[in-house]
């Protein structure tokens, strides 16, 4: 609604009223309270995906929701407080409105409002559809059962695997001992759409092989000969030889 032109006409003290000065008296205040109506509609939009985690799943802070008409600017909602679902959209003009609720991997919905002078608050409700592969909540699964898990969520996507420290395993064969590993850390976090050759990232308690140590006897007082053979005893190989020469003072 647009406020008509307001035209001020002073009275002087003791000059009588007409009708017709009385009546648009009435008539600016009438437009004055139909304008401020008009931009006071609220209109509530609530997001009906079930919980991340199931099928389908949502969190209503993640959607962004707009409202857009041709003529006029859009007017952005604001999100819910946690554990709410609903977009709160206020001062909205009467008129036509198309209520936009779009959210990263799933496909945009789209629903039209009709704003009118006796509609103070409107509530809406909206459900956005899934495409694409999510990350699976892998936390503590075996390192087989989340590869699994992975391959069939997002078979398009990068799997890496890593242990605990840092050490980078193929994922087409991590080893016996790792694919029994539980998984510590995932990333993207569980519900994040995973883009098609979009990198999924695991980190596995696998403990890093440690090689058997030698003890290195003392050599000191031992000619190069007796050394080595000493050396040899054990297993290990003499390397390279460097000659010092001693100085006497």
């Amino acid at each position: 609604m647009q406020l008509n032109p307001f035209v001020k006409k002073p009275v002087s003290p003791g000059e009588p009223l007409t009708a017709q000065a009385w009546n648009d008296v009435l008539d600016g205040v009438d437009n004055a309270y139909k304008f401020l109506r008009s931009s006071m509609h609220f209109v509530r939009v609530k997001i009906t995906n079930p919980a991340p985690g199931a099928p389908g799943g949502l969190d209503p802070e993640t959607v962004r929701v707009v409202a857009s008409r041709s003529d006029g600017a859009p007017v952005e909602a604001v999100r819910p407080l946690a554990a709410g679902n609903e977009h709160a959209l206020s001062r909205l003009d009467t008129g036509a409105w198309t209520i936009t609720a779009e959210a990263e991997g799933f496909t945009t919905a789209t629903q039209t409002v009709n704003v009118t002078d006796t509609s103070a608050e409107t509530t809406v409700e909206m459900a956005l559809t899934p495409v694409g592969a999510f990350m699976p909540d892998l936390f503590s699964a075996p390192l087989s059962a989340a590869l699994t898990a992975l391959t069939t969520a997002a078979p398009t996507s990068i799997v890496r695997v890593l242990d605990f420290n840092g050490r980078e395993l193929p994922p087409s064969n991590p080893g016996s001992d790792a694919l029994d590993a539980r998984v510590l850390i995932q990333s993207p976090a569980p519900g994040t759409p995973l883009l098609q050759g979009g990198t999924a990232w695991v980190v596995i308690a696998v403990a890093v092989p440690i090689e058997a140590a030698i003890e290195v006897p003392s050599l000191s007082g031992l000619t190069q000969q007796e050394a080595q053979k000493a050396l040899e005893a054990i297993g290990l190989v003499l390397g390279k030889v460097t000659f010092m020469q001693k100085t006497t003072t």
